[in-house]
């Protein structure tokens, strides 16, 4: 009957521990893949306000055209290309973004790959230390006698 305990005992060690090491590689592939989402929104992001930068650049354009003014030459030049480097800096502020949050989920999933060897390691030290007071509770010889204490006399 001991050794059933001892079994079970070392059975729901291992499972338990398989459990944990499951749990936290799908948490880890959770983070990978919220990680790639990030990119993918940064890159929709920034192609939405580069296509949208484009049409008000094109509208500032047709509305000085409108009223006659050269956009080629002077002040209306001036401004077009401000605006020009203002909105190439903004595309690349959103890229940025998008790639310092993938980043840090990345770095959470690898975290949490290593906290798998951990867990692997400790469930194993459970699992030792459980069989080894089992085994210390008997008698590894086998045998039906007790050993002979001179001390005590038993």
């Amino acid at each position: 009957m001991a050794y059933v305990a001892g079994a079970m005992a070392l059975l729901g060690t291992v499972m338990g521990t398989g459990s944990q090491l499951a749990s936290s590689k799908a948490n880890a592939q959770a983070a990978e893949q919220e990680a790639q989402n990030f990119e993918q929104n940064a890159a929709l992001q920034e192609r939405q306000f580069r296509r949208s930068a484009g049409l008000e650049a094109a509208k500032g354009r047709a509305i000085s055209a409108a009223s006659g003014v050269r956009a080629d030459v002077g002040s209306p030049l001036l401004q077009e290309l401000d605006f020009a480097k203002q909105s190439e800096i903004e595309a690349q502020s959103i890229r940025r973004n998008g790639t310092i949050q993938a980043a840090g989920r990345r770095y959470e999933a690898r975290l949490m790959n290593r906290s798998n060897l951990f867990t692997g390691i400790s469930g194993g030290m459970q699992g030792g230390s459980i069989l080894s007071s089992f085994f210390a509770n008997r008698n590894l010889s086998g045998s039906r006698y007790q050993s002979y204490d001179p001390v005590y006399g038993r």
